[in-house]
């Protein structure tokens, strides 16, 4: 348990008017103990696990789905003053973890991780996790601008603020669930667009969706650009070595054809006198360095032989072994739409998920599929999902490497593997229904949350983790509860 919980449920006891507490459960018609469900129905699955000290640890971890709902549902409305105050605290923690994160993420200050990438930056939590969070709370920010009379120039710096960390991150799941959020809350804006600030913000956003749609073509044409159509005609290197040629692949760094003009033998030789990291190792970025210096060469029209890597400066082998693959200066989210896109490209030739994150996660989808099938009714019980895919792994012949034979990243398949699909369906049914009583004017708020938390959940194990439970359960419990007027 956190200690915020630890302190809420303490205060919860310490209050001694639990008689009113349960009259104003009744009054809400038991809605807080049918939210708790959530946490029965893996409590009553607990004896199908084949560990139940495995089972019970998980519960703990999901404690939140149980006592949040009971203790915010039994607790009375929150008054406007008591609201501002809940929202300003929330803001202003949040304002002092993105400017950790951004001094992180430009190394002004340091953290145990040490990956090499921008997502270190997240020290708080997961990287995805804390990217959904902060795509949340830029469309709560847009839902209070709209609602309350907030201060326009501070919300809207902070505003801005937000979008950038985000894209600094550049977590796809969390951006293109922003995205999405924006555009299923458009009638909702349009609906409130009766001063003049609504409709700036009307304006922007319809700016940020048209630009959105801009830059997104762009990268993705210019990875597909071609700047020579025509194939190269050499055979050999300068030093003799037989070039290896794949014509067929149409794979471009730069405008370049990647696959074409290389002396793998002499480039290796060359390599590792230059280098103390090995041709056939991994660079910083734990990606096949091999293919890193493949890239980074073609994507300045060179050969991949030891003349092309001799036109190389001290500089770019740094960059090479950081794991940069283009000379060009590529901002973060344009780097990770250029991975996805590389990937995909590269599965079509190699096969080979590693190191791969897109295409590992359909490894892990297709074991949890297998797994499920094995027992589709009940399920393995909390926490077997760990167990039964550890199983798997040892029997079957995956292509995952041992370091990437991870866990679903889909906690939708997660909840069936641990459920079965009855339990899964009833989990489903509890929530919702908890969530067909959100009053009407939270709804463009509460789209919001269910299109970003199915992003989660469709690219990460959200509730398997405390603060994935914790920013589940506290924003939904929230929204079930809490109708909160600002105007």
């Amino acid at each position: 348990m956190s200690v915020s919980l630890i302190g809420l449920t303490a205060n919860f006891f310490l209050e001694r008017d639990l008689l009113q507490k349960w009259s104003t459960i009744k009054k809400k018609k038991y809605l807080p103990i049918v939210l708790s469900g959530l946490f029965l129905v893996e409590l009553i699955w607990l004896p199908f696990s084949e560990d139940i000290f495995i089972g019970l640890n998980v519960l703990r971890i999901k404690l939140p789905l149980l006592l949040l709902p009971i203790i915010i549902g039994s607790t009375p409305s929150l008054s406007k003053k008591e609201l501002k105050i809940v929202v300003i605290t929330y803001f202003a923690g949040l304002l002092v973890s993105t400017i950790w994160v951004y001094l992180v993420s430009v190394d002004l200050l340091t953290t145990t991780k040490n990956s090499g990438t921008v997502r270190d930056a997240s020290v708080f939590m997961s990287h995805i996790r804390y990217s959904i969070l902060l795509s949340f709370s830029i469309m709560f920010l847009i839902y209070l601008s709209i609602k309350a009379n907030l201060n326009k120039v501070l919300s809207s710096v902070l505003l801005i603020w937000l979008v950038f960390i985000l894209f600094k991150l550049a977590t796809l799941t969390a951006i293109c669930g922003l995205f999405v959020a924006i555009l299923s809350c458009l009638p909702f804006l349009l609906k409130n667009n009766k001063n003049i600030y609504n409709k700036q913000l009307l304006t922007v956003i319809v700016i940020f969706i048209i630009s959105a749609i801009a830059y997104l073509t762009h990268t993705v044409k210019d990875f597909y650009l071609v700047k020579n159509e025509k194939r190269s005609s050499k055979k050999e290197s300068v030093k003799g070595e037989k070039y290896l040629n794949d014509l067929n692949d149409h794979t471009t760094e730069n405008g370049y054809y990647l696959w074409e003009n290389i002396a793998p033998i002499e480039l290796e030789k060359a390599w590792n006198n230059r280098s103390n990291l090995l041709f056939r190792g991994l660079d910083h970025k734990g990606q096949m360095l091999k293919a890193t210096i493949y890239r980074f060469l073609t994507s300045k029209g060179l050969d991949k032989d030891s003349a092309g890597l001799s036109q190389l400066s001290n500089k770019e082998i740094a960059l090479i072994e950081s794991g940069e693959t283009s000379f060009i200066h590529y901002n973060n989210l344009e780097k990770r739409i250029r991975s996805f896109l590389y990937e995909q490209e590269n599965l079509k030739k190699s096969k080979d998920p590693n190191n791969q994150t897109t295409n590992q996660r359909k490894e892990f989808w297709k074991v949890g599929m297998s797994i499920l099938s094995e027992n589709q009714v009940f399920g393995y019980g909390p926490g077997g999902v760990k167990k039964e895919y550890k199983k798997y792994y040892k029997k079957s012949s995956t292509l995952l490497l041992p370091k990437n034979q991870l866990l679903a990243h889909n906690q939708f398949l997660t909840q069936a593997i641990n459920l079965g699909i009855l339990g899964f369906l009833m989990w489903t049914a509890i929530l919702l229904y908890s969530f067909m009583r959100i009053k009407k004017d939270i709804k463009m708020l509460f789209v919001s949350y269910a299109v970003l938390m199915f992003f989660a959940f469709m690219s990460d194990d959200m509730l398997e983790v405390q603060a994935g439970v914790t920013i589940f359960s506290f924003f939904g419990t929230m929204m079930v509860f809490y109708n909160p007027d600002f105007a």
